[in-house]
């Protein structure tokens, strides 16, 4: 599972530090850079498994904007069946008007001891058991990692790799999702956006049938009213994705991107949670409910909610909708906020589920409404000039039960 993010120089994470828990959910208003954490673990995600190179996935665009610095520096922490692994990459934008960036570090540590070591030099190889190998030349704009090939003594570092591979990072636009998948290469990481999803359904059903089977059987369950099952027919050169809808007396087969806007966000993270839980892995959700019903969101978030805490996979999610933020803020939420021009800052909301005021019980939703939400509690102007001059209540948490 993913244990730390650390950010330094960009977009708005300057000197940035996130530890993640088994249920992770970031809260906090528009702009604080709650989608800026996900993409940019989807991007160290990409740049590890050579999905993308640093020119492209680190444009001179992500550098802080009121930062003169040219470097930027990330780690990443993740707790694996072998210990405790650290990432470090920096990146230094040498000619940022013309575009030009090359990696000068990237390292990866297995409990601090080395498994993977590169300056703008050469690249260190090490084994299992942290002694050195061969010696590569480097790169400059692709990750040293991601061109190790799989050896009988470097299993710790294919490792760590395989839980990358297994991470999803999903900021669902269902107005982009097509029902054709034409990708010749099997698609094994959908994009962000899920646009893709199709592609990224069809390799699912031949690689991992039954996370594929789990998904069916959820939305037929209660997800989607009358869901039998997915079918794939030819169309032309490509395939092209369909739901099949029976009742008692009739059947019923719809184009993907025939359904609703919610229902095909509803497939989407259906699959997706079926895929994590089957691999054990990671789901990062950028706004799950922004497209479900209110019948829908508690539902879903209780299943996530479960899956996290049972160990069947990590779970890390934004959230604005008030069903998310008063059933998973009080006990796994961490407040994010800047202000227009500055950093963001992380801190652990301690709020119980609900507090009262003098009109009776307030959600954890209305205080973010009333903008008496701040990472350390409760802050509430009261009226009596006698008040603390601190007017700020602390309201501890209450461990779920």
């Amino acid at each position: 599972m993913f244990v730390r993010l650390y950010a330094d120089n960009y977009r708005c994470l300057s000197n940035f530090t996130l530890q993640f828990e088994s249920l992770s959910v970031l809260l906090g208003p528009n702009g604080s850079g709650k989608s800026t954490v996900l993409a940019l673990v989807a991007d160290l995600r990409d740049f590890i498994l050579g999905r993308g190179k640093s020119l492209d996935l680190f444009p001179p665009e992500t550098l802080t904007r009121w930062d003169k610095r040219i470097e930027q520096t990330f780690e990443l922490g993740l707790r694996l069946e072998h210990g405790e692994y650290t990432y470090r990459l920096r990146i230094r934008h040498e000619a940022p008007e013309r575009g030009l960036n090359k990696v000068v570090e990237e390292k990866l540590t297995l409990d601090g001891q080395p498994l993977f070591a590169s300056d703008h030099e050469h690249i260190q190889l090490y084994n299992d058991f942290h002694s050195k190998g061969p010696q590569l030349l480097p790169d400059w704009h692709v990750s040293g990692i991601s061109r190790v090939n799989v050896r009988q003594d470097n299993t710790k570092l294919t490792a760590f790799r395989k839980a990358l591979e297994d991470t999803l990072i999903l900021a669902l636009n269902p107005a982009l999702v097509s029902a054709v998948s034409s990708e010749k290469q099997p698609v094994t990481i959908p994009k962000p956006d899920c646009s893709d999803f199709a592609s990224w359904l069809r390799q699912i059903s031949a690689s991992d049938v039954m996370a594929a089977r789990e998904a069916e059987r959820s939305l037929a369950s209660g997800g989607l009213p009358g869901f039998f099952a997915f079918q794939v027919t030819p169309s032309g050169d490509a395939q092209r994705l369909e739901c099949v809808f029976r009742t008692s007396t009739s059947t019923l087969k719809l184009r993907l991107d025939e359904l609703s806007s919610g229902q095909i966000a509803l497939v989407i993270l259906e699959t997706a949670l079926a895929v994590a839980s089957n691999r054990c892995g990671v789901l990062f959700l950028d706004e799950p409910g922004n497209f479900l019903g209110l019948g829908e969101v508690k539902p879903l978030l209780t299943r996530l909610q479960d899956a996290a805490l049972e160990g069947r996979l990590q779970v890390i999610l934004t959230a604005h909708h008030p069903v998310a933020v008063d059933f998973l803020a009080a006990g796994y939420g961490s407040w994010l906020d800047r202000e227009p021009s500055g950093p963001t800052r992380v801190q652990p909301i301690q709020v119980d589920e609900t507090v009262q005021d003098e009109k009776g019980e307030v959600r954890v939703s209305d205080l973010i409404a009333r903008g008496w939400l701040s990472g350390l509690g409760v802050t509430h102007e009261e009226s009596s000039p006698e008040a603390d001059t601190d007017r700020s209540a602390e309201i501890p948490v209450e461990p779920r039960q």
